[in-house]
């Protein structure tokens, strides 16, 4: 148990859970319309960090084992075509990025989170996966549209 008190990321987690908190507070005089997104934000991310933390103190067997079996084996250099397939990656990633912003800028960012989860799927995924990443896409885009558009009224498509 103590051993988990000493990793940084136990830390880095209760200071943002922390954080969170303050933010949760901070948004209490807010209008009822306008308080709905920061109060969803924070109560997911407390949730998600408290789950986080438990699964981190439930398992320190797991995290010292995983430390003393690493053993002292040397680290290598990325060769040459692993180095220019992750700049190729690098360039693909950013290239998304780019592209669904400038179409969130004209059609809504409905349109540009679309093109974000379809681009990652078309250009990072595997070719075999490709149906079940785009169905992943349309899915997770329609759960941010009833969030975002019945939930709390945001427009997510330009009108």
């Amino acid at each position: 148990m103590k051993a988990n008190w000493k990793r940084t990321e136990v830390w880095f987690k209760l200071f943002l859970s922390a954080l969170f908190v303050f933010l949760l507070f901070l948004a209490i005089p807010y209008p009822p319309d306008s308080k709905k997104f920061p109060e969803l934000i924070a109560l997911f991310s407390l949730i998600m960090l408290g789950i986080s933390l438990v699964l981190d103190f439930a398992g320190k067997e797991t995290a010292v084992r995983e430390i003393t079996d690493t053993g002292d084996s040397r680290l290598r250099g990325a060769d040459e075509s692993t180095k220019k397939n992750r700049r190729k990656r690098f360039y693909q990633t950013w290239g998304i990025i780019f592209a669904s912003t400038a179409v969130g800028f004209w059609g809504g960012f409905l349109f540009s989170t679309f093109l974000l989860f379809l681009g990652f799927a078309l250009f990072l995924g595997r070719r075999n996966d490709f149906l079940k990443n785009a169905a992943i896409a349309v899915f997770a885009t329609g759960i941010i549209y009833l969030i975002f558009e019945w939930m709390m009224g945001v427009p997510l498509i330009e009108r």
